[in-house]
């Protein structure tokens, strides 16, 4: 059986407050790029794998260290799989400024027996620090899981000196005037903090303690700052100076350690904190000046000797996810611990604002997800340089650096006939469908959630129209990178390999929308963006895709199928597409009218690339799958097409309006019959009542019985989550299709109450809140809060009303 000691999980000094713990311990997670080492012939040339760090304050010795089967990356819409280590490094730190040193490098590892540790025995290794490096795992090959990292060690030994005890110590005011401010900006002091006040931000600071105790945007300027956006309270704090040494006591960690001394003065819109630490010999100057619409932060550090750091910052924000999603839109530094970014950059709130952070001197800055604490940590930092194992190294002499947070808004340019509630909307949201994460370089289900490539389409049709987001930060950036990380093979939702009867196979075999709307995205990037050397970089990648794909039609008849998600009624299976509680399985309309789109796009794409041979494959398989689609899923008992046919030969139709929408716009419906296709969907909307599209669209009309519905949805009313229930998600498809057949005025009407709901931000929240979804009474009946795929929208804003941002 497992063993429950464990050095690992030593739990570090806790506040003495109830329950209000910390639940730090003398170990961390961490995500780090990486590079092929030798022997890891295959391995992608860059990639994100996850390590298990020991970070004692001292010295400690090691005698053994296990490792078992864990919990793997979890998809979602399937069964968590226990997943294994093939391939694990071992470094270890024989004094606290030497170089890791490789103890161990196993490869080929086979599987566990359940609940049984291999042990590598180490004697009396004396060490400062330990870095359990997985670089290949079982299921998901290359790129190794959080999960896994987190719970697969153990480690045996001992500690030669106390944990490093509490010391919260306080930092004194030298002067506090608040006589002479900016005109627009207000101040008050109160509860040991300063806070300042305009129409457009709100930020407060800490008197004591580094750090801020409000931070709050309103874009619009009309004074809505009350809202905090950070994570704030007692017991933990994550705001502010952090600096953990490698190997000694921490000088500013979240909990029970603040080592510096110092002071803070207070002069009209500037605050000056002034730190010290003799122990590791670090200085700051720490200076924050407050406008109307701007904040100015500057850095001096002066070190006396180089550094070595398991985190630092020389000022963290930490963010409450289930007030705001906050996120950094910006292209990524990819090098040592991962969520490092470049400037310019965007930090965005949803429901918020924005504000654009231009960097100067030696500054670095990176962003971290937390979600099983609703963090979302941000941290600039000052004179660090970051190492390949993850950790930090702070340069020795005067390091400068400075940021600016000026409030900005989206600018996309817009026709002169745009109606005033759609340019509103790009207003309100412009950014917000931008979900990128810099700690894993991808865009995103919403800035604190999990990875998504079955919204690549939604992503290519905002990132391919927006442009400029800030001066030198481009949109297709993101959808790049994105697909990049897809390409390379990296795991997501509905993404990566699976698990069944002990062997693997692809999540893209039973969710057929993962492949075909990454595919899709892919198709708008290469026929619109991509060079030719990005081509020809991913051309081995781009051609083992295709060749899956085309895998994936299992009968010939053009269109792709599911071997394992059979759609047959009472299977409480889980779906094929996007829309993955209801039961779609087997032949699925919308993945295959994303393909078709897709197919469409490389078409145009490829004959000039040196994947030219596949021009003509392509378009024999593109004619295959037009002559099958609409015999296939037409319905002549209601007269538009059904979401699935289950291998079984039935057709499951419960008036599904992203599935008729996506096969219109791209023309997979004869012409004669599309727009009174269409026409029906719209008189049976009226039929039944359908609320306003103020709060979005059903994906259905029709009740879909628990018999079409996996397991985890049966039970439910009509009307709630994705079996009739309201949502942008998707909805950008319905209006295409309305487009396409010339059907303007109902379109037109649709989206701007759409544009309704993105204006006044009441379809969007936090995480948790459940406002992606409502009843048709209004009440919310979502999960996130916020998907990224409800801003397909703005994707569909700009083909209608935008001008070329080129």
């Amino acid at each position: 059986m497992l063993q429950s000691t464990n050095l690992l999980d030593t739990p570090d000094l806790d506040p003495p407050m109830g329950d209000l713990f910390s639940f730090r311990t003398l170990s961390q997670c961490r995500s780090v790029w990486t590079e092929p080492t030798d022997g890891e012939s295959g391995a992608p040339q860059r990639r994100i794998i996850h390590s298990r760090v020991f970070t004692p304050t001292g010295k400690a010795t090691v005698n053994r260290i296990g490792f078992h089967n864990a919990p793997g990356y979890h998809k979602c819409g399937s069964h968590q799989e226990d997943d294994w280590i093939v391939d694990l490094r071992i470094l270890t730190l024989d004094t606290p400024n030497s170089n890791w040193r490789e103890l161990e490098y196993l490869r080929d590892l086979p599987p566990q027996e359940a609940d049984k540790i291999h042990w590598i025995e180490l004697g009396e290794q004396e060490t400062y620090g330990l870095i359990l490096e997985i670089r290949r795992c079982g299921i998901d090959d290359w790129w190794t899981p959080w999960n896994l990292a987190a719970n697969a060690f153990v480690v045996k030994g001992k500690l030669h000196e106390p944990i490093a005890p509490r010391n919260e110590s306080l930092i004194q005011v030298s002067q506090i005037d608040l006589s002479t401010l900016p005109a627009g900006l207000q101040a008050s002091q109160r509860d040991g903090k300063v806070t300042f006040k305009s129409n457009f931000l709100e930020v407060g600071f800490l008197l004591s303690r580094t750090g801020f105790s409000h931070l709050g945007i309103d874009q619009q300027g009309q004074g809505k700052t009350q809202t905090n956006l950070l994570q704030v309270g007692p017991g933990s704090f994550h705001q502010g100076t952090m600096l953990s040494p490698v190997g000694d006591i921490p000088v500013a960690d979240p909990a029970v350690r603040f080592r510096f001394t110092g002071t803070v003065s207070v002069n009209g819109n500037k605050i000056v904190y002034q730190l010290q630490n003799q122990r590791c010999e670090q200085s700051y100057r720490l200076e924050w000046t407050v406008f109307p619409e701007r904040i100015h932060f500057r850095v001096n550090r002066n070190s006396k000797q180089t550094l070595r750091a398991w985190h630092s910052a020389a000022w963290r924000m930490s963010f409450h996810a289930p007030t705001a999603a906050s996120q950094i839109i910006a292209m990524i530094d990819p090098q040592g611990q991962s969520g490092s970014f470049t400037s310019p950059a965007i930090l965005h709130a949803p429901a918020h604002g924005s504000f654009a952070l231009e960097a100067k001197g030696q500054a670095q800055a990176r962003l971290e997800v937390f979600r099983p604490r609703d963090r979302i940590e941000l941290e600039l930092k000052v004179g660090e340089s970051p190492r390949p194992e993850g950790d930090w190294q702070l340069e020795a002499g005067v390091n400068e650096a400075s940021w600016t947070f000026a409030v900005t808004r989206p600018h996309f340019p817009l026709a002169e006939n745009t109606p005033d509630v759609v340019r509103a909307a790009i207003q309100q949201a412009g950014f917000t469908g931008l979900n990128f994460r810099p700690d894993t370089a991808t865009l995103s289900n919403n800035g604190a959630s999990m990875h998504c490539p079955i919204s690549m389409d939604t992503w290519s049709c905002q990132c391919l129209r927006m442009g400029e987001l800030v001066p030198s930060l481009r949109s297709e950036e993101l959808l790049r990178l994105s697909l990049e990380r897809w390409l390379d093979g990296g795991p997501g939702y509905a993404g990566g390999n699976l698990k069944q009867d002990g062997a693997l196979h692809s999540g893209e075999d039973e969710y057929l929308m993962t492949g075909t709307a990454a595919l899709l995205g892919l198709a708008e990037y290469l026929s619109k963006a991509a060079s030719s050397e990005w081509i020809e970089r991913f051309s081995l990648q781009i051609e083992r895709k295709l060749r899956e794909m085309k895998e994936r039609d299992l009968d010939g008849d053009g269109l792709i199928e599911s071997p394992y998600r059979t759609g047959t009624s009472g299977s409480q299976q889980w779906s094929t597409c996007w829309y993955d509680v209801i039961s779609y399985g087997w032949k699925d309309a919308f993945a295959n009218a994303l393909l078709y789109e897709a197919l469409q796009h490389l078409s145009d794409a490829l004959p000039k690339t040196s994947l030219a041979h596949w021009s003509a494959p392509l378009a024999q398989w593109k004619t295959r799958l037009r002559d099958s689609y609409f015999n296939t899923f037409y319905n002549p008992e209601t007269g538009w097409l059904a979401g699935w046919v289950c291998r079984e030969g039935k057709r499951h139709d419960h008036a599904f309006l992203a599935v008729n929408g996506a096969a219109v716009a791209v023309g997979l419906v004869p012409k004669d019959s599309a727009k009174e296709l269409l026409q029906g969907l719209l008189e049976e909307a009226k039929a039944v009542g359908m609320p306003s599209a103020q709060l979005g669209l059903p994906g259905n009309l029709r009740p879909i019985p628990d018999e079409d519905l996996s397991d985890i949805i049966q039970g439910y009313p009509f009307g709630y989550y994705q079996n009739g229930g309201r949502t942008h998600a998707q909805a950008r498809h319905f209006l295409r299709g309305l487009y396409a057949v010339g059907l303007h005025e109902a379109a037109d009407a649709m989206l701007q109450e759409l544009c309704e709901g993105f204006a006044d931000a009441s379809v969007f929240g936090g995480c948790k809140s459940g406002l992606d979804w409502r009843y048709w009474d209004d009440r919310p009946c979502g999960y996130e809060g916020l998907l990224t795929d409800q801003f397909g929208i703005i994707g569909l804003i700009l083909e209608r009303y935008g001008v070329d941002p080129t």
